[in-house]
């Protein structure tokens, strides 16, 4: 008979992402001058539609950071990031920086926005430290890029 592996749910969180929202906004606020500026230019619509974009990629980090719930999950060699499940043998990297963690899948250079998650505690670092040192998965500690 075979021994079930027992499923840990890891507290995280999504990443607040100050400094792209920063740079968001600074863009959006340059955005909005050049339009207020040049009103009746004939780029309006330029800075309109960037003003429009921008200001959906702020609604965007504000409602993910405190509306969705992010969810990390491991079952024996099984890792279950908000319903996507992963092996060992999925991943290519695992990158920590402080307590940001993010999951780089085979084929991919960036961490995509979804698989980067913040720790809540330092127990579920180790435990997650742990899940890729028995899966082989190779862990790098620094900073690290995500793409929106």
């Amino acid at each position: 008979m075979e021994k079930k592996a027992s499923l840990r749910v890891i507290p995280v969180k999504y990443p607040l992402g100050l400094k792209q929202m920063s740079g968001f906004s600074f863009l959006f606020l340059l955005s909005l001058g050049n339009l207020l500026h040049d009103a009746d230019g004939s780029l309006w619509y330029v800075h309109a539609v960037m003003l429009t974009l921008l200001g959906g990629a702020l609604i965007y980090l504000v409602v993910r950071r405190t509306a969705l719930k992010a969810e990390l999950a491991i079952a024996g060699g099984r890792l279950t990031v908000n319903g996507i499940s992963m092996t060992g043998a999925s991943l290519q990297e695992l990158r920590i920086d402080r307590g940001l963690v993010g999951l780089l899948p085979h084929g991919k250079r960036i961490v995509p926005v979804r698989l980067c998650l913040e720790l809540q505690d330092r127990q579920a670092s180790i435990l997650l430290l742990r899940w890729a040192e028995k899966q082989g998965v190779r862990v790098r500690q620094g900073t690290f890029m995500r793409w929106m």
